[in-house]
């Protein structure tokens, strides 16, 4: 039997069950007393199976929580969060769609939310390994998911030969990552970007999920694109097609924060904030936000200014309510940007280290919380460190 299939046996669950959680201190010994075990001695293939998914399943639990899965290291590395996931399938099921072509599937997050929320999924991918797992988490679920082992952007590569069903979409994820290694440029994702956007044209209803850095120039122009962070962080970035879009905007920013919620967006355009000196206030965008280009438009929510056109803090005079789309800090004063006298004023204030945030200068934090040589007795100052027209600018900040 296939290693990966001897693994959904009731004794290869088992063995995985017993290796999870994986602790790297005890596996050498831990894994050379299973190989010495009649039920395992013949079959070191299945050990090192159930030893790769005992790792993944260690890695994936925080990001993961609510259940075991099946998976490839490549797959984990990409997979879109649950709450994401689900986000996406009910973008599909409020725009009536009921087929989707999860196209490049990987181990399939999104084809199991697909799935969950009612819709016949086809999943594609060329990694046989990824199929495996997608497959064998679907059926613990009881989630019915027609996989394809095909290359996507071959003849036949979805909807086996013929047109695809009425009221039918596609959802492409294109492979970042290859062999642990990322690649960043659109043209080197599996399939390639341009290929996901020639799709949109034959296919009105596509979604794609990239990287959370793709530039705003690639983005088509009769696309959405929505940035979206879970808890601080900036998850990825969906581009929406024809039905599949929502309201007007063409840049959306979503953070999820907990069970919440909420958006922002460029519907009625991103107004230029003004630049202006340091205030009592200082605001810190979600990342989300940062990337969608919508600084201008929360700035503009909270009557707040920039320190320079080019650098995503806001800063205000009276108490901001930025909701969850920032962190607030309330400024407690500047600080000398050299650094034996940044070290004589943070030790006269009595803080025995620092926290380091910066934007637009040539700081390494660690470094400069090394240099600062704090002796660790007191509490942790926040120190800011940004540029200006006017030159550097330190401010020690508190969260509030």
């Amino acid at each position: 039997m296939d290693p990966l299939d001897a693994l959904l046996t009731p004794e290869g669950r088992a063995l995985v069950e017993r290796l999870t959680p994986w602790d790297e201190g005890r596996a050498l010994a831990v894994l050379a007393a299973v190989r010495r075990e009649p039920a395992w001695a013949s079959r070191p293939d299945v050990v090192a199976a159930a030893a790769s998914q005992a790792r993944l399943r260690t890695r994936a639990a925080a990001r993961f929580p609510g259940g075991a899965r099946w998976w490839t290291a490549d797959g984990l590395e990409q997979a879109t969060r649950p709450a994401v996931a689900a986000r996406h399938a009910a973008r599909f099921a409020a725009a009536g769609i009921q087929h989707v072509a999860d196209l490049g599937c990987g181990d399939g997050s999104d084809a199991l939310a697909l799935a969950a929320a009612g819709l016949a999924v086809l999943a594609v991918d060329r990694d046989p390994d990824a199929l495996w797992a997608l497959r064998a988490t679907a059926a613990d679920r009881g989630l019915a998911v027609d996989t394809r082992l095909a290359d996507v952007t071959g003849p036949g590569g979805w909807w086996h030969e013929g047109s695809p069903p009425a009221a039918s979409g596609c959802f492409v994820d294109p492979a970042r990552r290859a062999g642990g290694a990322r690649r960043a440029a659109p043209h080197a994702w599996s399939p390639p970007w341009s290929w996901v956007v020639a799709l949109a044209q034959r296919v009105p209803a596509t979604g794609a999920k990239v990287a959370p850095g793709i530039a705003h120039e690639a983005l088509p122009a009769d696309a959405q694109a929505e940035w979206v962070s879970v808890d601080g962080d900036l998850v990825e970035a969906g581009v929406w097609w024809g039905p599949l879009r929502t309201g007007r905007a063409r840049r959306t920013a979503t953070v999820l924060r907990g069970t919440g919620t909420a958006t922002l967006d460029d519907a009625d355009g991103v107004p230029t904030p003004p630049v202006g000196p340091a205030a009592a206030w200082l605001v810190e965008p979600d990342p989300a936000v940062i990337r969608a280009g919508l600084v201008g438009v929360l700035a503009e929510r909270l009557g707040g200014h920039l320190v320079d056109p080019r650098i995503a803090y806001v800063l205000t005079d009276a108490r901001p309510e930025p909701g969850p789309f920032a962190s607030r800090y309330a400024v407690l004063e500047p600080l000398p940007i050299a650094r034996k006298a940044l070290r004589a004023r943070l030790r006269a204030l009595g803080y025995g280290d620092v926290v380091v945030k910066k934007r637009g200068i040539a700081v390494v934090p660690e470094e400069l919380r090394a240099a600062l040589r704090l002796d660790g007795t007191g509490p942790t100052a926040t120190l800011v460190l940004t540029r200006t027209d006017a030159g550097p600018l330190a401010l020690l900040v508190a969260p509030a």
